[in-house]
């Protein structure tokens, strides 16, 4: 019976005592019109996960997030509205809920949201330099490479590693030129105007004659 008992305290200890642990959410970066939402790696000791859900005031989303993954990028958010967010892990000891957090798109006014990758230039030195001087003074800012947080690609010339993952992810690739009429305007500009499209050569030819 000893033995039966400390079996029965072990299995206790090992597979009882801690539950999962509640995620902690945070808002990592939010522009006009898109918003990244971050969480702590889950901690659930013995239990395993079943599901991870994003809720937006209070309703579940339909996007299917990997039990790896500890961010999500949401876009086509309404300008400057606030909005309110959670998520509930469902595991095999519960269901356990995050904090709530509130957070405000941003005016088209607030240059801040801006995160830029670069890609080919001309004269990449000298351009790239002028370039981060204007993101340092609006307050935005860049990386080398692009990444979830990068919401356009500033190049002048198609190709190269930062292109196609630019075009992999749906970010928009734009002129250096959109960047310039933000600051000049003190608003966030339309990216369309400015994409760089990639003409096929035959095409080019073909446009020629």
């Amino acid at each position: 019976m000893k033995d039966f008992w400390e079996l029965q305290d072990h299995i206790l200890a090992t597979f009882g005592e801690k539950e999962p642990e509640a995620p902690v959410l945070r808002v990592k970066n939010i522009t006009q019109t898109s918003l990244i939402l971050e969480w702590d790696p889950l901690v659930l000791h013995t239990a395993k996960l079943r599901s991870l859900d994003i809720y937006k005031n209070g309703t579940k989303l339909a996007q299917h997030i990997p039990g790896n993954t500890n961010f999500i990028k949401l876009s086509g958010l309404d300008v400057d509205h606030e909005f309110e967010f959670h998520i509930v892990i469902k595991t095999t000891a519960g269901e356990f809920k995050s904090n709530i957090i509130k957070a405000r798109t941003h005016k088209m006014d607030n240059l801040t949201g801006i995160r830029v990758a670069f890609g080919k230039f001309d004269e990449p030195e000298s351009a790239v330099t002028e370039l981060k001087d204007l993101l340092d003074r609006i307050g935005a800012s860049w990386s080398e490479e692009v990444n979830i947080e990068t919401t356009h690609l500033l190049a002048q010339l198609p190709g190269g590693a930062n292109y196609e993952n630019a075009v992999q992810h749906s970010i928009p690739i734009v002129k250096p030129e959109w960047l310039v009429q933000c600051d000049r305007n003190k608003k966030i500009q339309p990216a369309l105007p400015y994409y760089i499209v990639n003409v096929p050569n035959n095409a080019n030819t073909s446009n020629n004659e």
